[in-house]
């Protein structure tokens, strides 16, 4: 069993300020058996429609081994520090969630100002 946690940030933020948003995945192993908690499948809807951006960014890139193979007890995380750019092209409020497997975790509500 997997315990997945999403977590952007910041929530308010500038279209200036978009170079500096995070966004992070972690999942820890609650079984009992060494695991591939394949995250490469997890996918970013951004007001109901899914990140390209995302999808590229979850399934490229040096990978630790854990990543494939997350023994028991054991977490695995990555962050994506500057992301926001490609995320929110323009001024609004975004709404964020992640799908995996067949977990909807809650929503994230994002602000961009113009200024």
């Amino acid at each position: 069993m997997i315990n997945l946690k999403f977590a952007v940030e910041p929530l308010r933020l500038t279209l200036a300020e978009r170079q500096n948003f995070k966004v992070s995945i972690a999942a820890t192993n609650q079984g009992d058996e060494v695991i591939n908690p394949e995250l490469y499948t997890a996918r970013l809807f951004i007001n109901g429609s899914e990140s390209m951006v995302w999808s590229l960014a979850i399934l490229n890139g040096p990978r630790e081994e854990k990543w494939l193979a997350l023994p028991p007890g054991e977490t695995v995380s990555m962050t994506w520090p500057s992301m926001g750019e490609s995320l929110f092209p323009d001024p609004g409020s975004f709404v964020l969630v992640l799908r995996f497997s067949d977990l909807e975790l809650a929503p994230i509500q994002v602000q961009v100002l113009a200024e």
